[in-house]
């Protein structure tokens, strides 16, 4: 019996650190790149313009107020809804010049981390003949108008 207590005892104490290994391990791989406010990020740019600002995704939702976007701003779009009004620092490190935009839509296209933003936007950093564009990115505060 006392053997059987021994090895129950030992099994329990290897579940739980091997639970918390775990829980630390989960943690780390869901972070939100804005939570993360001091980390560049490596990713991608494209652009968008046209129809393609109309009836954003973030717009009036979950109450959010409306943004009436304009092919002039700085906005952009990733995949989906969590981003939602967030702000990035984005870096052409190619360049090293720099764009803050919000996240105002959701892009169906993209893939993790890629950023599709607005030509006037695209064009502050980047030459929109190039079409895709690596970059590093940062969560920042949305400045004020």
């Amino acid at each position: 019996m006392k053997t059987f207590t021994f090895f129950l005892a030992l099994f329990l104490a290897f579940t739980v650190i091997t639970a918390e290994d775990n829980e630390e391990q989960w943690f780390a791989s869901s972070i939100n790149p804005f939570d993360q406010k001091k980390r560049d990020i490596s990713a991608k740019i494209t652009f968008f313009e046209g129809h393609s600002l109309d009836n954003a995704a973030c717009y009036g939702r979950d109450g959010l107020p409306e943004y009436d976007a304009k092919s002039t701003d700085f906005i952009g779009a990733m995949t989906g809804l969590n981003n939602c009004y967030k702000c990035l620092e984005i870096t052409n490190p190619k360049n090293k010049k720099k764009v803050v935009v919000k996240i105002i839509d959701k892009c169906a296209g993209c893939k993790k981390n890629q950023v599709d933003l607005t030509r006037t936007a695209f064009s502050k950093i980047a030459n929109p003949d190039d079409g895709i564009v690596n970059i590093k990115f940062r969560a920042v505060s949305c400045p004020s108008k």
